[in-house]
């Protein structure tokens, strides 16, 4: 049987952890022999950028499924990894391991989309606007570091999105300077400015390496507070594979600060889409 690059096939329900937030974080998650081909041929950052564009320090740059499947170019070990990771199947590997706890988080959503989880039509983000759950996967990479920073600090992503996983692809010079997962437990009631969160309401309970063949996957709630640790100064990009299931309904809303809190602390806003 041909090795595949299935990150959740074969995982047991038991791998979820609850606390801080439902999710799963393991190493070696393909086989190595397809993790080295998947590095090998990872797209360079150059590929990512408009021509004569810089790119700016640390910054994410992102292809999406759509893309990827009508790039003759991309390697068949990629093909086939976007194809799984936006496919029924995938969507099936994600319910069996999260369905309790997209319950716990969302006890209404499958009468607001009519269905139970396991009977959600899926379709590849942007095929089809009537899917109940769309599936994108993304190569990301964020840009090289001219001053030691974080590409995202502490957030929940989009209250359409209701899960998320990244899949760690280091460049084979990366030093492991940073660009670690953080998983934060809220000391107060969740709030938020737009998705980001005051730095004094969290605490860190558990960091994830940025290392190979990594694949973290979690619920995204008002309890999925996760950021990325600062980088060194580097010219060596990050690179991982972000992966998406968003509902056709917004799932939850942020309770937001309020106007003197916002004033007070100066938090930048705006919205967040992967770690």
């Amino acid at each position: 049987m041909t090795a595949t690059a299935h990150l959740l096939a074969g995982v047991h329900r038991a791998a979820v952890t609850r606390e801080p937030f439902a999710h799963l974080a393991r190493g070696g998650a393909v086989d190595p022999g397809v993790y080295e081909a998947l590095s090998a041929s990872f797209p360079p950052l150059e590929s990512f950028l408009a021509p004569r564009e810089v790119g700016g320090s640390n910054r994410a740059v992102r292809r999406n499924a759509v893309r990827v499947a009508a790039d003759p170019g991309t390697p068949p070990v990629w093909r086939e990894f976007f194809a799984h990771h936006t496919s029924a199947d995938y969507w099936r590997d994600v319910v069996r391991l999260f369905a309790g706890h997209f319950r716990r988080a969302f006890p209404d959503l499958e009468a607001r989309i009519g269905r139970p989880y396991e009977q959600w039509r899926i379709a590849p983000r942007g095929a089809d606007p009537d899917a109940d759950v769309r599936l994108d996967c993304q190569f990301v990479v964020n840009t090289p570091v001219t001053v030691r920073s974080s590409v995202k600090t502490a957030h929940v992503d989009k209250g359409d999105k209701i899960f998320s996983a990244l899949f760690y692809v280091p460049d084979p010079r990366e030093t492991g300077a940073g660009g670690d997962l953080e998983l934060y437990a809220w000391r107060r009631a969740p709030r938020f400015v737009k998705h980001r969160v005051l730095a004094r309401d969290v605490a860190v309970v558990r960091t994830v390496p940025y290392a190979a063949n990594t694949c973290v996957a979690f619920v995204n709630s008002p309890r999925s507070v996760h950021g990325v640790t600062p980088r060194d100064a580097t010219d060596v990009p990050r690179r991982y594979v972000n992966l998406i299931a968003e509902v056709r309904v917004r799932a939850f809303r942020p309770q937001q600060v309020g106007r003197v809190v916002r004033r007070w602390y100066g938090v930048a806003t705006g919205g967040e889409d992967d770690a």
